[in-house]
């Protein structure tokens, strides 16, 4: 079993404020690149610069927008439940595409600016690889000025006002009856409204250490790598990554996508981490949005692995509004699951705050995800080409494919 206490030094060193194009950030990219060597991959950074402006602007406008229309579809439905209705789809909709991360978005993120920050890719090269293999986690961390909980609540109020609203809408069209006290509808409607329009405020800063988020899962793949280096057969390719920019919504797994994603050896899996260490019971990050499966084949290989290793990891889906790398990977046709870790406890509640320190990571759950890591690795890297051929091809008729252009 892996030394979660070594993982947990090499996540303390890397636990300091890292917001991306701040000094913090470049130190945490020097001392990736110097790790990735020693670990014994060829390293190089991918420096990038980028301009947030607009996708904030866009998702701005979006929630005001969004939250004026809810407002109306409320006060509106007591008279005209149809009425209301096309309101509310009219303010849900933009509202779902920017939560739902539709490809299409990756454009706002084409522009160069004044944030400039680099993906650190590590590679063992092999003469003739038959697969790709890769590790992933983002280096960089951030504050915010609405704390992770509250965030979340805010999301999900906003939905649930918003089904609700939807409801009462379509009970009163089907029935001719508005459902509860006259002020229920204008109520979901007002609270759903308040909800968006408080999400539109929120600001990111440099205060977090990043320690949950993302130092443990950093140091878990450079631990995982090292396994990999000396144990995966000499066909098959393995790539490290160190994302910059996942905090200012996944712009270095895009830039890193755009240059690289065309070159990988095919079939090419990636397993991302993210918020792995916190205390708890593993998670496997299986769908996104409104229900979006990342990848079937790896969800399969990280529970044989679980069994193997006698834990029970619960799949989850990621809230509509959260960002994560996995996301830009699946726009790309890239099989990409993610693995984390723990409850909704201190160290969860302390992400993207500057209570996020290294303490709150457990030795013990970094070695569990670390040894999950590993055998999901392996377990890809014993089948054969044909099995994987024809799994892949199963889920490209099973759904449409995307073009994030």
């Amino acid at each position: 079993m892996t030394d979660g206490n070594l993982i947990f030094d090499d996540a303390a060193a890397l636990a300091f404020p890292r917001y991306p194009g701040t000094e913090g950030d470049a130190r945490a990219i020097s001392l990736l690149e110097s790790r990735f060597q020693e670990t014994g991959l060829e390293t190089t950074l991918q420096w990038f610069t980028y301009d947030l402006g607009p996708a904030q602007r866009a998702l701005q406008a979006v929630l005001l927008a969004s939250a004026l229309l809810v407002a109306v579809a409320g006060a509106v439905t007591v008279r005209s439940p149809a009425t209301g209705l096309i309101l509310l789809v009219a303010a849900f909709v933009p509202g779902a595409v920017f939560l739902a991360w539709s490809p299409w978005l990756e454009k706002l993120y084409r522009r160069e600016g004044g944030t400039r920050t680099a993906n650190v890719i590590g590679k063992r090269s092999v003469a003739k690889p038959r697969m790709t293999l890769m590790l992933m986690a983002h280096h960089d961390s951030k504050s915010q000025s609405l704390s992770f909980p509250f965030r979340m609540g805010l999301t999900i109020t906003a939905i649930a006002g918003a089904f609700l609203l939807a409801l009462l809408a379509l009970i009163a069209i089907l029935t001719g009856d508005l459902l509860g006290p006259a002020w229920l509808a204008p109520s979901a409607g007002g609270v759903t409204a308040l909800a968006a329009t408080v999400l539109s405020t929120m600001k990111s800063g440099n205060r977090s250490p990043g320690g949950v988020d993302n130092a443990g899962s950093v140091a878990i793949v450079l631990s995982v790598a090292r396994r990999l280096i000396g144990e995966l057969r000499d066909d098959i390719e393995l790539v490290v990554l160190s994302t910059g920019a996942e905090e200012d919504h996944m712009v270095g797994a895009m830039r890193w996508l755009d240059v690289y994603a065309e070159s990988l050896v095919t079939p090419a899996f990636c397993l991302n981490l993210d918020g792995a260490g916190a205390p708890g019971r593993g998670v496997l990050i299986e769908r996104y949005g409104f229900g979006r499966l990342f990848s079937a084949a790896l969800s399969s290989a990280a529970r044989r692995a679980s069994d193997r290793l006698g834990i029970n990891p619960r799949g989850i889906v990621m809230l509509p509004g959260m960002g994560i790398d996995s996301i830009p990977f699946a726009h790309r046709g890239i099989p990409c699951l993610t693995l984390s870790s723990g409850s909704l406890g201190k160290a969860t509640m302390s992400v993207h705050s500057a209570n996020d320190k290294a303490e709150h990571l457990d030795p013990d759950t970094l070695a569990e995800i670390a040894d999950l890591a590993y055998e999901t690795m392996m377990n890809l890297s014993s089948v054969g080409n044909t099995e994987l051929n024809a799994k892949t091809q199963r889920r490209k008729d099973a759904k449409p494919t995307h073009s994030p252009f």
